[in-house]
């Protein structure tokens, strides 16, 4: 049997009502939640039942209201600002002041240390506040701490509203680092001493954290210490200093002096026979040049004879490879003259300097180039003289100059060090620079054993030690800052804060300008 048609409407509408009646009934959370904003509704269609009054219902719509972020914020920081402001005006003399919400100061031990501070030697305030007084996060997020200052601008906030000169230090009271416990103090002042605040905040930390009476003793004391600029405290010493450093001076020029000295002595054994062999054959050869009544070949003659008896006297004093150089100098200079004289008795005019010979210096100077290749190694451009040009394009070997070292003839230029004298005095211009010598192999040579000798000296010595020092300090620097780097912000206990510092005065009273930061430091613990 099928029921009536009014009740199969009711059996129809009851869900509908059941479901507008809990969402009537729905609780509105506080905050920013979605607020129901009634509005009209339309009456039911359903026909009243016999025998009870019909009721108007209405459906309840929401709508979002989106969180005011910007404002929270600023609210949050005018709040620490005005925390901060109570925090200045109980320190507006030296001392320390304790927030009654932090338990870990008792009076007798806050008294202590107010006391201590009063008379440090540096006008010391600080304080210990909770990290809730300054936190300015959300309130949301109830268990995320971020305070509204970080590292030594927390020490600086309190600075600009007490407005005067001084130490600086904030205690910031939390259960670990990360809700914001740390230990902030900076010194600013325009004149006067500079205090170890930086080293006090680090020693503090290290020694004694969490441990807070014993954290402000070691700070107080510590930080009323003058920081002095190092030439006071090393001026007793530096007596001492300038006598050792000047004993190490003449000591190492003297150990460099008998090391170049031997080397040279080795040097003179080869280049003297073969310098007092050629001022022999040059003069000779001078001697037995025929008189003349010409007066400019006169002087010639004579200015040649006069060159090579110069030559003879340095030769018998040498005691070096300046010496020896000298002496080589001069006999290039004596073959130049008689390569004049020949041209003034040819009626010619007397030919510009050139570089002696490369195959033999005794050739006297060089009258053009040619290409040479030496056994083993590669061709090359050689200044040389007329009979070796012939030579070379006869296909025949020039005349090289051999010097027997150790029962061995050589070519000179294949001596390297030993004769590296011999070289430069015959490749000068005599005016302090030389012609290119062609030889690669004799150039290095003769250029390390210049540079060795430098090395040796006392004034390189230091160069070298303060050279190392000083990369030795960069590389210790590059590393502790790319260390830094990457910890980034907040990090281990033993570990500096990243230190934040603004020269715009807060919303608090005080300094309109801050002062000269002197020293500081911030630690988390």
């Amino acid at each position: 049997m099928n029921p009536p048609r009014k009740y199969v409407r009711y059996g129809v509408r009851l869900p509908l009502l059941l479901a507008a009646l809990v969402l009537t009934a729905l609780p509105v959370t506080a905050g920013h939640a979605a607020t129901p904003t009634p509005t009209p509704g339309k009456p039911s269609a359903t026909k009243p039942t016999p025998g009870k009054p019909s009721a108007t219902r209405t459906r309840p719509t929401y709508r979002y209201t989106p969180p005011d972020t910007a404002g929270d914020k600023r609210r949050a920081m005018g709040k620490a600002g005005l925390y901060l402001d109570k925090v200045a005006a109980a320190l507006g003399s030296p001392g320390l002041w304790v927030d009654s919400s932090v338990k870990k100061l008792t009076a007798r031990e806050t008294a202590e240390l107010d006391a201590a501070a009063k008379a440090s030697a540096a006008p010391m305030r600080i304080a210990v506040i909770p990290a809730s007084a300054i936190n300015v996060a959300p309130s949301s997020f109830s268990s995320s701490t971020r305070l509204a200052w970080e590292g030594e601008e927390i020490a600086d906030q309190l600075y600009d509203r007490v407005g005067v000169e001084g130490v600086y230090a904030v205690l910031v009271d939390a259960r670990s680092e990360s809700a914001g416990r740390g230990f902030h103090a900076v010194q600013r002042a325009d004149k006067g001493p500079t205090y170890h605040v930086g080293s006090a905040v680090d020693q503090a930390v290290d020694c004694c954290a969490p441990d807070y009476e014993e954290m402000l003793e070691r700070f107080i004391q510590r930080g009323q210490e003058i920081n002095k600029p190092f030439y006071i405290d090393a001026a007793p010493w530096a007596g001492g200093a300038a006598g050792l450093g000047g004993l190490w001076w003449g000591v190492t020029t003297l150990g460099a002096r008998r090391a170049r000295r031997k080397e040279e002595q080795q040097h003179l054994e080869i280049t003297k026979p073969l310098l007092n062999e050629e001022i022999i054959a040059l003069s000779q050869h001078v001697s037995g040049l025929p008189t003349t009544s010409d007066p400019q070949q006169s002087k010639l003659s004579k200015d040649v004879l006069d060159t090579v008896e110069k030559a003879r006297h340095r030769l018998d004093e040498a005691s070096g490879d300046s010496d020896t150089e000298a002496v080589a100098t001069l006999l290039g200079s004596a073959r130049y003259g008689l390569l004049c004289l020949d041209a003034v008795r040819a009626g010619k005019p007397m030919p510009e300097p050139t570089a002696p010979c490369f195959f033999d210096p005794r050739h006297g100077p060089s009258t053009g180039s040619a290409n040479w290749t030496p056994e083993g190694g590669r061709e090359r451009a050689v200044d040389v003289c007329d009979a070796c040009a012939a030579r070379l394009a006869a296909d025949e070997q020039p005349d090289i100059r051999m010097v027997t070292v150790r029962d061995r003839a050589r070519p000179y230029w294949t001596l390297g060090e030993e004769l590296a004298s011999y070289i430069d005095g015959y490749w000068s211009r005599g005016d302090g620079s030389r012609w290119w010598f062609p030889d690669e192999d004799a150039r290095r040579a003769g250029n390390e054993m210049r540079a060795r000798w430098a090395s040796r000296r006392a004034g390189a010595r230091f160069g070298r030690a303060a050279s190392d020092l000083g990369t030795s300090i960069g590389s210790w620097s590059s590393s502790s800052n790319s260390d830094d780097s990457d910890g980034g912000g907040w990090s281990s206990g033993s570990s500096r804060r990243r230190s934040f510092s603004s020269r715009t005065r807060s919303s608090g009273g005080g300094s309109s300008r801050r002062s000269s930061r002197r020293s500081g430091g911030s630690r988390g613990f």
